[in-house]
């Protein structure tokens, strides 16, 4: 009980006292609406905006997007979300809790509308898909009493919201002959809009709040209300200033929410073209998107730091065609971004990048893992040496592996965290004295990153690009903890290893890269697990490297080719020979550049 009461305090005090204020507040609104003491009342005239290009159809009408909805499925009550399939009767599946958390919220998204959005616009039996669009909202509508379950969750809420209007856009001229479905549609729309207002989640913020802030902008040029479209101009650009940090990462460090909030950025400014804000928002999208591109081309996938996966934010593709089609946008490929901590080495074979930055907002820990230092390497577009990924949300053994040190390509000290996480969200002590630098030694580009441990170990990492075929990873760690020091370096699945005294020859697919140990007492591999996508993992493998004693910094040499090497190595001095070409680095001047 007392470990318990420790993690609460250690986590609560990084909170703002306007989270626990609003966490306490939203609360109790939520139990006085369901007792009926707090009410919302509609209108009996409910006026619209009907002429209004609400949907982006470079976004929701994408292949690749719409690919993720089985059209007969959705008429037989068979739904697939992160990759889990089941089918339901949906009255009893809102809020059944046979169904994980996260795939019940899916079902309240809606997104599936969209599927049958587009099937209707080609125009081949459209009845069919009214029918069923009328239907799926008339059952949310039937089985979700106002203020009770999941579905009045603000976050499903503001999702949901978005994808009523926007496909409304679509199906309209169907709804406004139908009399009693066009009242409802709007009522239970109205409702939940007015809802969202009262109850935002000023208690979680970031990715959550902008959700929020994003539904009401879209309802407020919805039921043309243009206070409220005011007042969360205002908010939005306010958060902006918050969420987006100076180089144009989002602030929770996760490129799949980055993804996800660009998206809403997107839309927003989409609907917001002819408004005084527009040029304020074009700006941020610049930002964001020379991130996005800048961290996503060329490596294969979702890059996989803090929560962060394949298949839940739309494709960094698409985001970036719809940038250029509507707002003339370009993405400038950047290779070091200062505030976020992001550094990359990339030629036209490889791809490397290296998180130096913090674990997370201060105020905002929920999707942090242990992944300080960490990197993640493709060769010729697919990945190689990767992070874990991110399994599931909810707590127990599998989301405390995804988010723990050793799932990570980073140094773990005496099999401790680098920060205390526990529950599905939470992380209480935390990594601290961050720093990070890039510079030229010896005419090799070094990018440093420094952290010290919750239990108080320093790590310091500098990875180095001696040539385009050689990349040198050096850890350098103080602890008073005597235990073993381990490098991890995980690997795509299947990947093939040999281990030749000092030296790993690896094989990925078509790539092969050989690791050569530096100031290691041993080599191990061991089975782990890859998490490319929500709820899918795979067996893969990973080495261990575990420190030399005696020596005052261990790591490896990444060879990305044949070029034969010789590593010589002191307690002072590294010697690394390249095809005849030397390279001396000392480790008391390579200390003293941070």
């Amino acid at each position: 009980m007392d470990n318990k009461i420790k993690l609460y305090v250690n986590t609560i005090k990084y909170l703002k006292p306007s989270q626990i204020y609003y966490r306490l507040s939203n609360r109790l609104k939520r139990e006085l609406y369901k007792k009926g003491l707090l009410k919302i009342k509609v209108p009996n005239e409910l006026k619209v905006k009907d002429s209004f290009d609400y949907l982006v159809p470079e976004l929701e009408f994408s292949r690749e997007y719409l690919r993720r909805f089985d059209t007969d499925g959705i008429f037989n009550g068979q739904f697939t979300f992160i990759n889990i399939t089941n089918k339901v009767k949906l009255s009893n599946a809102w809020n059944s809790k046979e169904l994980q958390h996260l795939w019940r919220y899916n079902l309240h998204y809606f997104e599936y509308l969209y599927k049958l959005a587009y099937e209707y616009s080609e125009g081949e039996n459209p009845d069919q898909y009214f029918d069923k669009y009328k239907a799926l909202i008339n059952n949310w509508i039937d089985y979700n009493p106002f203020a009770v379950g999941d579905g009045w969750h603000s976050y499903t809420i503001s999702l949901r919201i978005t994808n009523w209007i926007s496909t409304y856009q679509i199906f309209k001229d169907r709804i406004v002959i139908d009399n009693d479905f066009n009242k409802r549609f709007k009522e239970s729309l109205y409702l939940q809009y007015k809802f969202l207002q009262r109850n935002l989640e000023k208690d979680v913020l970031g990715n959550h709040y902008f959700e929020n802030i994003k539904a009401l902008i879209i309802g407020s040029i919805y039921f043309e209300e243009t206070k409220v479209k005011e007042k969360f101009k205002r908010e939005l650009l306010e958060q902006l200033k918050e969420q987006i940090l100076e180089d144009g990462m989002h602030f929770e460090l996760s490129p799949m929410y980055h993804k996800i909030i660009l998206e809403d950025l997107i839309k927003i400014a989409y609907w917001l073209k002819d408004d005084l804000i527009y040029n304020q928002l074009i700006h941020f999208i610049q930002k964001m998107i020379d991130v996005t591109y800048s961290i996503e081309d060329g490596l294969g996938k979702t890059p996989e730091f803090n929560d962060s996966t394949d298949g839940i934010s739309k494709n960094y593709k698409s985001l970036l065609e719809t940038c250029r089609l509507y707002f003339a946008l370009e993405p400038q490929n950047k290779f070091s971004f200062e505030k976020s901590g992001f550094y990359i080495i990339e030629d036209q074979y490889k791809k490397l990048i290296f998180d130096t930055g913090d674990i997370c907002p201060t105020y905002l820990p929920a999707h942090a893992h242990c992944d300080a230092l960490s990197f993640e390497l493709s060769m010729n577009g697919l990945p190689v040496i990767v992070n874990s990924g991110t399994y599931r949300y909810e707590n127990g053994k599998w989301r405390d592996y995804f988010r723990s040190t050793k799932a990570h390509n980073t140094v773990s000290v005496s099999n401790q965290e680098q920060s205390q996480f526990w529950g599905s969200f939470r992380v209480a002590k935390r990594l601290e004295k961050i720093r990070r630098k890039q510079f030229v030694y010896k005419d090799i580009q070094f990018y440093v990153g420094e952290y010290v441990s919750y239990q108080g170990a320093k790590h310091k990492r500098y990875i180095g690009h001696i040539d385009e075929n050689t990349i040198i990873v050096l850890d350098y760690v103080k602890s008073v903890y005597k235990e073993k020091i381990n490098s991890f370096l995980h690997f795509i699945p299947a990947t093939k290893f040999v281990i030749d005294n000092d030296t790993v020859h690896v094989v990925s697919g078509k790539n092969s890269i050989e690791i050569t140990a530096v100031g290691t007492s041993e080599i191990d591999i061991e089975k782990g697990w890859y998490s490319e996508q929500f709820n899918v993992k795979e067996e893969n493998k990973h080495l261990i490297l575990g420190k030399n004693d005696s020596l005052q910094c261990f790591g490896y040499l990444i060879g990305l080719s044949s070029d034969e090497n010789e590593i010589i190595q002191s307690d002072n001095e590294l010697k690394v020979i390249i095809n005849d070409k030397e390279h001396i680095i000392n480790f008391d001047e390579l200390g003293d550049m941070l």
